[in-house]
Formats: structure tokens, C-alpha cells, sequence
């Protein structure tokens, strides 16, 4: 009982649990298009940050209608390379004047879980403590 009850706890352990964050702010869009208009659909890119030109701050790929998205955390020169299967691409730079940090509004479940297994610890070990000492007193009494 008492390592069913302990396999259980450990079992919904807060260490593999994720936590959200939803973040306002002004973010830069770059839209890219092929000549004819049609958007850069779902091809990939890389962000280069001014303090960093060899590890991209940012990969990914551009979105339905071929934006790519990224909130800078430094003012400067920002390289994007947008590029496809079919070899078209481009390199852009963007000039980034002002950074702007607004608050975070954060998801407590992450909190919530922690105190939760905490206080399921605690129950946990009063039981194997009680059971312990109560196995002992009915053995004394026979």
C-alpha cells in the first residue's frame, strides 16, 4: 500500500511539467513574398542577433502568409536569411532602434503542482510513520 501510494506521488511529479507565459509586446513581423506576390510560405529562416552572427537567435519557419515574428532583445542590426527547398532566398538586415519589455502575465500551475505534491509528501510520510509505529504496538500486544 504504502509504495503504491509513493509510486503514485512520484508519478505526477512537477519535474516534467511545463509552465505558459503570455507576453505583450511589440514585436517585429517581416512579411516576404515571391515576385509574384504569393507568399513565402512555410519555408525556413534564421535570425541573427547584433551580439551574436554565428548562433542563430531565432530558426524556424514563416508562417501561412509568409511572415516571420520575433520580439529582439537587443537594439541593432538584425540579420534574417529566409531560404527554400528550390534555392530562393533572401538576406535582410533590420535596423532595431528600441528595445520595449513589458510584463509577463505567468501560469501558476506550475506553483500550484509544486505545493500540491509537497503536502501529498508530507501525508505520505506521517502514514508510513503511523503504520509503522501502530504494526509495532499490535506485535508488542500479542
Amino acid at each position: 500500500m504504502v509504495v503504491l501510494l509513493f509510486l503514485i506521488v512520484f508519478s505526477i511529479s512537477y519535474g516534467h511539467s511545463l509552465t505558459t507565459a503570455v507576453e505583450y509586446s511589440e514585436a517585429v513581423v517581416v512579411k516576404i513574398n515571391y515576385s509574384d506576390g504569393t507568399p513565402f510560405s512555410y519555408e525556413k529562416y534564421e535570425i541573427y542577433s547584433p551580439e551574436d552572427e554565428v548562433i542563430p537567435y531565432q530558426v524556424g519557419r514563416t508562417d501561412r502568409e509568409g511572415r516571420i515574428i520575433f520580439i529582439p532583445d537587443t537594439p541593432g542590426k538584425w540579420k534574417i536569411k529566409a531560404f527554400s527547398e528550390d534555392g530562393h532566398g533572401i538576406v535582410k538586415e533590420i535596423n532595431v532602434e528600441k528595445v520595449k519589455k513589458e510584463g509577463i502575465d505567468e501560469d501558476k500551475t506550475g506553483f500550484l503542482i509544486k505545493v500540491l505534491s509537497g503536502i501529498i509528501l508530507i501525508f505520505l510520510i506521517y502514514s508510513v510513520f503511523y503504520l509503522t509505529v501502530r504494526r509495532r504496538k499490535v506485535g508488542k500486544e500479542d
